[in-house]
């Protein structure tokens, strides 16, 4: 309504008109403060309404409940806007609570992607820039350990081998479970490194029943969407054209399955739910299969809802570009705690209630075509409207015109790529600059065969991400066929069809010789097979491309040892300690060289030498405690036994060396 000023008022009207005016102006008032009462002070904090809200519906501390569902892309879910799947019960929690359009995940891979929901940092930050040879930095609070120090219940219930606590995710949690075992055969298959999400979500449910009093963090995740897609009846009869689908929409019957048990025993009333997943599936977009090497939205957007048990938050959709960087503090703000100095995120309440915030930028990488080929690294800058990825030829996408990322428009919008770029640059130096490298983790050969068998390359790359070099580097679009058939043998290996899996990567190096990994798989497969001396001959062509390929050193070195060639496996052993000094399986393994030699002492120097670092693995401290009891050491061998069984609470050894010399001390 607009002020009606009266006409010109003759002497007689004046009084009328003042009245006429002064009722308008009330009325003006009154509107403004009616509008105000309905949207937020900009002088009032999200954090402060919250509070009221909380008070209102006499919640303390809400619970908070996070479900996260491994390779959900978001226009996966109906919600999102597609009408070829049903998932009633993720679009309920978007109706009831808030729908973030525009989410991001920082790492398409499982592993660093949930590094950065735990720590609210980037990928450079925590240190995990991959699934397969880091651990999450120790030194970073985790949101687990921050509410359980505030005197929440935490437990996580994890259903793929990539999250076990092994890599340092489960650290906060009182309560977590994992376990993940090999065949009787010795072999691993995907059965073995996933659980179906209905076990999970019993598993949950159990917990609800057993927990302590008071409030709670449970993390559930769900692996059921990842490849092979092989949805339970009837989803597999309904989607038998997009089994992916059909994998999703399962998914969602299990969401709402979590759901009856919470509210079977009145706990979504008082809880706050946050789901989202931690990355997407290319499904032939980008002519990408799977997830990882590209940073396209049909891997790097995520869906993500919000539902606060409590206030005005239904249906709410925010378009803001945001990441998982976000959930940390986002959580944290709404259980009435201070975010750590280390968290690169940002609330997201003043989004739940509209407020007006600054517009930002968030950032994505993928690391993947530089730490297993060489080639160079992807990195993503996304606003509102444009993305950015960095590459040899850089790319530039308006996303709300162009969502499918088909129109390059790099060279139409040079002011826009120009400060785009800018800004990217200034914040991949900034995030590397002050980033820490993730110690790497123990890793035996029956775990090595157990990422296999999830399609993921054994081991870390060797190759510096030096940005300076990078625009040299082969751009990861130009190589995406060389990729797929790694992909595919991978896959093939997973699956257990060693011989399709050696007919593709000959095919692979007949068409390439020059990918390395591609030698490394061959090399591996070969060695499985006991057929050593091809196995040689495979990892030394892959050594003459890329002398310090780590994975290709300890496979020649472990065929030269199984061969009985002790110095050759010495020679590489060693040349592996000098580019990794961390390990683990080199260090065992020259130490058992040494020993069979008759050199105790000079195996136990080598051993001793990781004590001295941060990590020096369970299986190093169990085998120098062994050389300890051969040297009469017991109470330094008992020590270093406890030390082996508390690193790693499922190493079985160092149990029964502590059992065997408390029998011989009666």
């Amino acid at each position: 309504s607009r002020l009606r000023l009266p006409a010109r008022p003759g002497a007689g009207g004046r009084r009328a008109g003042a009245l006429a005016l002064a009722l308008d102006l009330a009325l003006a008032l009154a509107l403004v403060l009616a509008l105000g009462a309905c949207r937020p002070r900009a002088e009032e904090s999200a954090s402060g309404r919250w509070r009221s809200l909380a008070r209102d519906a006499g919640i303390e501390r809400p619970h908070v409940v996070l479900v996260t569902i491994d390779t959900l892309r978001a226009d996966a879910l109906g919600s999102y806007g597609n009408r070829r799947v049903e998932t009633p019960n993720l679009d309920r929690l978007a109706r009831e609570g808030v729908r973030f359009a525009n989410a991001a995940t920082t790492v398409p891979f499982t592993l660093p992607a949930h590094s950065s929901m735990m720590t609210g940092a980037y990928p450079p930050t925590h240190g995990v820039r991959e699934n397969v040879g880091y651990v999450l930095d120790d030194r970073l609070p985790t949101l687990a350990l921050i509410l359980s120090e505030a005197g929440y219940a935490t437990a996580g219930f994890v259903s793929a081998f990539v999250l076990d606590r092994r890599w340092g995710i489960a650290r906060g949690f009182d309560t977590f479970v994992d376990e993940f075992e090999l065949e009787p055969s010795g072999r691993a298959n995907l059965g073995s490194v996933q659980r179906d999400g209905a076990e999970t979500v019993e598993r949950a449910a159990a917990w609800l029943d057993a927990r302590p009093e008071g409030p709670f963090f449970l993390w559930v995740h769900l692996f059921d969407p990842h490849d092979p897609y092989e949805p339970p009846e009837p989803f597999a009869s309904r989607y038998a054209r997009n089994p992916y689908l059909g994998e999703v929409a399962y998914t969602d019957r299990l969401v709402g399955r979590l759901r009856e048990e919470l509210e079977r025993r009145e706990l979504l009333a008082s809880s706050l739910v946050v789901v989202t997943s931690d990355h997407g599936e290319g499904l032939g977009s980008h002519r990408e299969a799977f997830h990882g090497y590209f940073v396209y939205d049909s891997t790097v957007r995520v869906p993500l809802l919000v539902r606060p048990p409590f206030g005005p938050f239904a249906g709410r959709t925010v378009e803001r570009p945001v990441s998982h960087v976000d959930l940390l503090p986002t959580v944290l703000e709404a259980v009435g705690l201070p975010a750590p100095a280390e968290a690169q995120g940002r609330s997201l309440l003043p989004d739940l209630f509209e407020m007006e915030a600054g517009e930002r930028a968030v950032y994505t990488e993928s690391l993947y075509p530089l730490l297993h080929y060489g080639w160079a690294p992807l990195r993503a800058l996304r606003t509102s409207k444009y993305k950015l990825i960095e590459a040899p030829r850089w790319e530039l996408y308006d996303l709300v015109a162009d969502p499918e990322e088909q129109s390059n428009l790099a060279d139409e919008l040079p002011d826009v790529a120009r400060r785009m770029r800018k800004e990217l640059g200034e914040l991949s130096s900034k995030l590397e600059a002050g980033g820490a490298e993730a110690p790497q983790p123990e890793l035996d050969e029956e775990t090595l065969r157990q990422l296999r068998a999830l399609g993921y390359v054994a081991g870390r790359g060797e190759v510096a991400a030096a940005a300076e070099s990078d625009r040299d580097r082969a751009d990861p679009k130009e190589k995406i066929e060389i990729h797929q058939r790694i992909m595919r043998a991978q896959s093939l290996l997973g699956q257990g069809d060693v011989a399709t899996a050696e007919s593709v990567l000959q095919e692979l190096l007949a068409a390439d010789p020059q990918v390395v990994d591609a030698h490394q798989m061959l090399g591996s497969l070969l060695a499985e097979r006991d057929e050593h001396e091809l196995a040689v001959e495979s990892y030394r062509r892959a050594l003459a491309l890329a002398p310090d390929h780590q994975a290709s050193l300890f496979g020649l070195a472990t065929a030269y040892k199984v061969l009985g060639r002790g110095d050759d496996a010495l020679v590489g052993y060693r040349r592996l300690l000098e580019l990794n000094p961390f390990d683990n399986r080199a260090l065992l393994a020259v130490s058992e060289l040494q020993v069979e030699r008759g050199q105790p002492a000079e195996a136990r120097t080598v051993l001793e030498g990781a004590l001295a670092t941060d990590r020096p693995g369970a299986g190093v401290l169990n085998r120098l405690g062994e050389l300890y009891v051969a040297e009469g050491r017991r109470e330094e061998a008992i020590e270093l036994f406890r030390r082996a069984a508390a690193e790693q609470d499922r190493f079985a050894q160092p149990l029964f060396n502590l059992a065997v010399l408390s029998e011989e001390g009666g």
